[in-house]
C-alpha cells in the first residue's frame, strides 16, 4: 500500500513538472520572443533537419529526426493544410451552430488522423476477429474435402494485360514523350498480379491450401469477389474480363501451383452477406461434401462480422473456422501473458510520432468506423446475432 502511494505521488510530481515546463516554454517562446525571431528559429530547425538527413543518411523511422520531420511537414500535407484552412475559416466569421458544427468536424478529422487513436479503433475490431478463431472440432468425415472460402474483394488492382489483338497499325500521330512505347507496354502488361494492402488474404489462402493439400484433405478454394466497377468493359469481353475473382484465381494458380479446377469463383458478391449466400449456392449446386466445416479467410478488421454472417446463413450444424489475416495491430500484452512470456511475448512500443496526425492513420480510422457502421446495419437487418 505504501509503495502504491509512493508511485502515485511520483507520477503526480512528474505530471506537475511537465506542466510547469510547458507553461515556461509557452511564455518564453510564444510571448517573450519576437515573431520574426521565432520564424527564423523554425526555418533554422527545418534546415538543420534537412542537413542532418543529407549528411547522416535518410531519416530513420521512429527516431527523433523522424518525429520532428513529421511535425514540421504536417502543415504541408493535404490533411494538415485542410485543417489549417478550416481553422482560419472558423476564425473568419462563422457564428452559432454552424461554427460549432465545423469545429466538431475539424476535431473529428484531427482525432481520426492520430495513429494512436486509429490503432485503438483497429485493435478493438481485430481482437473481436481473433476471439472467433477456433480449431476444427472434429476431423473431416470420409469422402469430404476441405473448403476454403476467400473473401477477396479489393485485394488486387486493375492492371494492363498482354495484348490479344496485336498492336494498332493505323497510328499516324508521332509518339510523344508521355506515350508508352511497345517495349514499355510489353513489360508492364506482363507484371505479376498487383496486390493491395489487403493482399495478405491471397497469400494466406495459398499457404492454407498447401497445408491442407499436404494433410490429404483434397482442398478446394471458393473465391468470392465482385466485378471491377472501375474497369470499363469492352465489346466482345466476357464477364471474367472484369472479374476480380478471375484475377485472384490466376494469381493463386500461378503463384502456388493450384489447379484451376480446385478454385471456384463467385463474381457476383459485393458484400459479406452476398458472399455467404453465393458460397452456399455454389456448394449446393456442385454437390460438394465439405463435412460441415468451412475455413473463412478475411481481414481481421471485418472477420467478426464475416464469421457471424456466415454462421447466420449456414445452419447451426456447420462450423465456420475463422482465419483472419491482414492485421494492422498486435494483441495487447495482457491478452498474451497466458500463452507467451519473455522474448516470445511480442509487445508494441508507443512512439511519440503516433500523436502526430497522418493520412495513413486517417485511412485506418475510416475503415474501422465503416466497419462499426456496417456491423450496426447488419444487426438491424437481422443478418447477424452478436451473442
Amino acid at each position: 500500500m505504501v509503495l502504491l502511494l509512493t508511485d502515485v505521488f511520483l507520477l503526480l510530481t512528474q505530471v506537475l513538472l511537465w506542466i510547469v515546463v510547458g507553461l515556461i516554454t509557452y511564455n518564453v517562446v510564444l510571448k517573450a520572443l519576437p515573431k520574426v525571431l521565432l520564424g527564423r528559429l523554425v526555418i533554422g530547425l527545418i534546415l538543420a533537419i534537412l542537413a542532418l538527413a543529407f549528411f547522416r543518411g535518410p531519416i530513420v523511422d521512429g527516431g527523433v529526426l523522424a518525429v520532428l520531420w513529421r511535425i514540421i511537414s504536417f502543415p504541408l500535407s493535404p490533411m494538415g493544410l485542410g485543417i489549417i484552412l478550416l481553422y482560419f475559416l472558423i476564425r473568419g466569421g462563422l457564428k452559432g451552430w454552424l461554427k460549432n458544427l465545423v469545429l466538431g468536424g475539424v476535431l473529428l478529422l484531427a482525432l481520426s488522423s492520430v495513429p494512436f487513436v486509429s490503432y485503438f479503433l483497429a485493435q478493438e475490431l481485430e481482437q473481436e476477429g481473433i476471439e472467433v478463431v477456433r480449431a476444427p472440432q472434429t476431423t473431416l468425415p470420409a469422402g469430404a474435402r476441405r473448403v476454403i472460402v476467400l473473401l477477396g474483394q479489393n485485394t488486387t488492382r486493375t492492371q494492363l494485360r498482354p495484348p490479344t489483338q496485336g498492336a494498332p497499325t493505323d497510328v499516324t500521330t508521332p509518339f510523344s514523350a508521355r506515350d508508352l512505347t511497345p517495349e514499355q507496354f510489353a513489360i508492364l502488361s506482363r507484371l505479376p498480379t498487383q496486390l493491395t494492402e489487403h493482399g495478405d488474404r491471397l497469400l494466406y489462402a495459398g499457404q492454407l491450401y498447401q497445408q491442407e493439400s499436404a494433410a490429404g484433405t483434397n482442398p478446394l478454394i471458393i473465391v468470392s469477389a465482385g466485378n471491377r466497377l472501375d474497369r470499363r468493359r469492352k465489346d466482345g469481353e466476357g464477364p471474367e474480363a472484369v472479374s476480380e475473382s478471375a484475377d485472384i484465381r490466376s494469381f493463386l494458380s500461378q503463384s502456388y501451383n493450384i489447379p484451376t479446377e480446385n478454385i471456384l469463383i463467385d463474381s457476383d458478391s459485393y458484400s459479406i452477406r452476398r458472399s455467404a449466400e453465393e458460397t452456399q449456392r455454389i456448394l449446393n449446386e456442385n454437390q460438394i461434401n465439405f463435412g460441415n466445416q468451412l475455413f473463412l479467410i478475411s481481414s481481421a478488421m471485418n472477420m467478426h462480422r464475416a464469421y457471424l454472417t456466415f454462421q447466420n446463413v449456414f445452419s447451426d450444424g456447420v462450423q465456420i473456422l475463422a482465419r483472419p489475416t491482414d492485421f494492422y495491430t498486435l494483441p495487447s500484452a495482457d491478452r498474451l501473458d497466458r500463452v507467451a512470456l519473455g522474448r516470445d511475448l511480442i509487445e508494441r512500443e508507443v512512439q511519440a510520432s503516433e500523436f502526430v496526425p497522418t493520412s495513413e492513420a486517417f485511412c485506418i480510422s475510416s475503415q474501422a468506423i465503416s466497419e462499426y457502421l456496417a456491423s450496426i446495419y447488419y444487426f438491424l437487418r437481422g443478418w447477424l446475432r452478436p451473442f
